[in-house]
């Protein structure tokens, strides 16, 4: 795994650009290079930090060129090898870099883009036509920004990577979006004139003027198939993505919670190994959020070789020291905090490793979900009067989830429904949060579809709909965010073989019916028991969930309570007190908390 940063017409020296780049350099501590181009009679910069793991050789190094093209990318094309079959190409190197000069010289852009295999960020540049091209991988797996401001142009696979000056105004719709969501949708990033280059696109810049594409899209439309054939092909789908992903000159490694995902991808890689694999878990000292021993289970039972870390409260102060730095802008999954000793844990030993994501997206396995479903038919049934009444009643009432469905229950909507779940603060309760002048600047009705930046929502599949906007924004824009950043920070190179493209589209193309057949991610639990007994599996859905309700009345208190005394005239400061004085007396506020402490403010 890499990072690659460039500049064009910039005022930036080669020195400082040079800088710039070793900020990036956790993610590729092997080796570093930048190098100057002509490109429309000014300057540009392409630098790279590299992690090396398919051909370790020098001459694989970036940035990488031949006559027409020169090349930074971040990733791995897991069917490299296959490609090559078809170029008509002096390969100088076993590297998937020059793999992909030899395709984008013969076949072009797109038709390049339709052949890979793997997770990517790419900058190429056209010598001849003189274009330079950012591309992004189908699911978003890698991280690309980008910037265009007063003629200089400049892009980086994390913020840091970008000068202070073009960093210089926050948005402050995003701040708003990020305290409900807990993450940044969409191409947003917290400063203003700075975007992320959305998944499955492609830009294109001439110097002048900006071109943005998509190249590929979820499926349309639903096949007509068995339910036991189903499974048959997720399996060889599924086996066939891992076994792409074991293609490494370095050892490979596994992420494993004891859930259905992690369990399936390290079942199937040990099942594909000659060896025992390694595998990974991280415990929680508190044992109401400890997988740990379920996860230990299914590796007796696999036989790999596992390692095991209990996390606690001591390991958070620590990784709170830089977390901000390498996370760059809010981010508010606090699982990024096990995430990131894992990584560390894990790095000790391999250098890649693979990751359950991306299961709960495609083959519906978010209780939230249900639980929306279930209650909007209850709720529909009773007519308005009596919906206002009880949502009064519930408002009143002192117990946290009947405030949190007060609302809902007046207003009822599967969209409102859902956030009570899936937001941290709910769009109608961000005018206590922030000032309402505040919020309705940027928001006039703030609701879940509105701050996720959707204006179109069909409602005649819940399931269907509320899974491809997760697939879209929270798997893109939190999970992946999650993991890529807490895995680059110990320069660990994290696979996610159930977000391999064909999987995707295969499992956007079955019905909702057939998926929940025989109950939710049903699917994935039959092909997983296939390789562990059903009873090391079957049990309620945990989650990578940290005890943070119970840290923020202990040893966090403090923390918390000086940042709420810090905050700006945009937040109501006394509201954020009562909440915390709440807090302390029962009520759990955690998730507002946590996003609150991770705002920046200067």
């Amino acid at each position: 795994m890499c990072s690659i940063l460039g500049y064009y017409n910039s005022s930036l020296s080669y020195r400082e650009i040079k800088e710039y780049s070793f900020l990036l350099s956790h993610r590729g501590p092997d080796y570093r290079e930048v190098q100057e181009y002509q490109f429309q009679n000014r300057k540009l910069y392409l630098a790279h930090n590299r992690l090396a793991i398919q051909d370790l050789d020098s001459r694989a190094n970036q940035p990488m060129q031949n006559s027409r093209f020169s090349i930074v990318f971040n990733g791995e094309i897991y069917n490299h090898f296959e490609l090559r079959e078809i170029c008509n190409y002096n390969f100088k190197t076993n590297s998937d870099t020059e793999t992909l000069l030899a395709l984008f010289s013969e076949f072009g852009v797109e038709n390049t883009l339709s052949k890979l295999i793997g997770m990517f960020a790419i900058a190429l540049f056209d010598k001849i036509e003189e274009k330079l091209y950012l591309i992004r991988d189908r699911v978003g797996i890698k991280p690309l920004y980008w910037t265009y401001q007063n003629g200089e142009f400049a892009f980086s696979s994390e913020l840091k990577g970008f000068a202070p000056y073009l960093k210089e105004q926050k948005s402050d719709k995003v701040l708003i979006q990020f305290m409900s969501l807990g993450y940044i949708p969409k191409d947003n990033s917290y400063y203003k004139n700075i975007y992320k280059l959305k998944s499955a696109h492609y830009l294109i810049f001439d110097g002048k003027e900006i071109e943005i594409k998509r190249y590929w899209n979820l499926p349309t439309q639903k096949i007509d198939i068995s339910y036991d054939e189903v499974v048959e092909e997720s399996e060889r789908l599924i086996r066939s993505s891992i076994n792409y992903r074991l293609v490494s000159d370095l050892e490979v490694g596994s992420f494993l919670s004891g859930g259905v995902d992690s369990s399936l991808v390290s079942a199937i890689m040990q099942d594909l190994s000659s060896k025992p694999i390694k595998t990974f878990t991280i415990g929680f000292e508190d044992g109401a959020y400890n997988e740990a021993g379920y996860a230990k289970e299914v590796a007796k039972h696999i036989g790999s070789d596992h390692y095991e870390y209990i996390f606690g409260v001591d390991d958070v102060k620590i990784l709170l020291e830089d977390f901000d730095t390498y996370y760059d802008e809010p981010f508010g999954d606090a699982s990024a905090l096990p995430t990131m000793l894992l990584s560390k844990f894990t790095k000790e030993k391999v250098t890649v490793a693979l990751s359950g994501d991306g299961g709960d997206e495609l083959f519906l396995g978010y209780d939230r979900y249900f639980i929306t479903q279930k209650y909007y038919h209850l709720f529909k049934k009773f007519p308005q009067f009596s919906r206002t009444i009880l949502s009064y009643l519930s408002a009143v009432s002192n117990r946290d989830r009947l405030e949190k469905i007060a609302y809902p229950l007046k207003y009822l909507s599967e969209e409102n429904l859902y956030s009570v779940i899936s937001t941290s603060i709910k769009p109608w309760e961000l005018e206590s949060i922030f000032s309402k002048d505040f919020v309705y600047e940027y928001f006039n009705k703030p609701s879940y579809l509105s701050l996720q930046e959707i204006e179109d929502f069909n409602k005649n599949d819940i399931f269907d709909n509320f899974s491809k906007i997760d697939f879209n924004r929270y798997l893109v824009d939190d999970i992946l965010t999650k993991v890529d950043r807490a895995s680059m920070r110990y320069s660990l190179e994290a696979r996610v073989p159930l977000l391999d493209h064909r999987v995707v589209e295969f499992a956007y193309s079955l019905p909702t019916e057939l998926k929940l057949q025989n109950g939710a991610k049903s699917i994935l639990k039959d092909v997983l028991y296939n390789y562990v007994p059903k009873e090391l599996i079957d049990r309620p859905k945990m989650g990578f969930s940290v005890p943070l309700k119970e840290w923020f009345r202990g040893e966090l208190k403090d923390i918390l309570y000086n940042k709420i005394e810090s905050m700006d005239e945009r937040f109501n400061r006394e509201y954020l007190k009562k909440l915390f004085n709440a807090h302390q007396k029962g009520k759990n506020y955690e998730y507002i908390f946590w996003n609150l402490m991770r705002v920046r403010l200067n």
